[in-house]
């Protein structure tokens, strides 16, 4: 029985690491090519999304890494989709940082720094925030947006836009409750915990 604490300290050990892992979903196609017609650093070649329990992030791929000394990054959300704003929140990646804004309807308002990731290998920029930053999931489809604008901390006309009208929408069931293979490894765990009490309290 000197196996079972091995073992279940191997089982802790994987979950983590499990739920760590990013299962990216693609959304549908971005256009090629910017507004103007011509190709520049800051467009867009792949959309994707992934989540967890606890965090949704959001990747873009582009033609050049990410330039915040000349360009802007944002991703808009409208959740619910449909609800009472064009957008609710936006994701932004700038040479001031990268942070979170939401809408008063009035003005777009600080709400929060986000985590945000340059991937070499994808030339990518990687979007990730809380779940609860933007309300939880609730009970209708998320809507989201990219926008790409020249300059530096500028948000006027953007030179890449995905998709062109309208948004992507996420289904809210796309956001668990808690990553799906994290479950049978807190099972097992609970199992052999389990065993070995019993085995340590009651008599042989």
């Amino acid at each position: 029985m000197r196996a079972w604490p091995a073992f279940l300290v191997v089982l802790l050990l994987l979950a983590p690491t499990a739920s760590a892992q990013t299962e990216w979903v693609q959304l549908d196609d971005p256009p090629s090519e910017g507004p103007d017609g011509g190709a520049d650093p800051a467009d867009i070649v792949d959309l994707f999304y992934s989540a967890n329990a606890t965090h949704v992030l959001f990747r873009e791929d582009l033609v050049a890494l990410p330039d915040v000394s000349n360009w802007t990054y944002v991703v808009y959300i409208d959740k619910p989709l449909g609800g009472d704003y064009k957008q609710d929140y936006r994701l932004i990646y700038a040479e001031s940082g990268a942070y979170m804004e939401h809408w008063n309807g009035t003005d777009w308002v600080y709400q929060e720094d986000i985590v945000v990731t340059v991937d070499g290998a994808n030339v990518s920029v990687v979007f990730e925030v809380p779940v609860d930053s933007i309300g939880g999931v609730g009970d209708t489809h998320v809507k989201v947006s990219f926008e790409n604008y020249q300059g530096a901390d500028s948000f006027n006309d953007p030179e890449e836009k995905a998709p062109d009208k309208g948004g992507y929408k996420i289904h809210r069931r796309s956001i668990p409750n808690l990553p799906l293979i994290v479950l049978p490894i807190f099972v097992a765990g609970l199992s052999g915990t389990i065993f070995l009490l019993r085995r340590r309290i009651l008599p042989t």
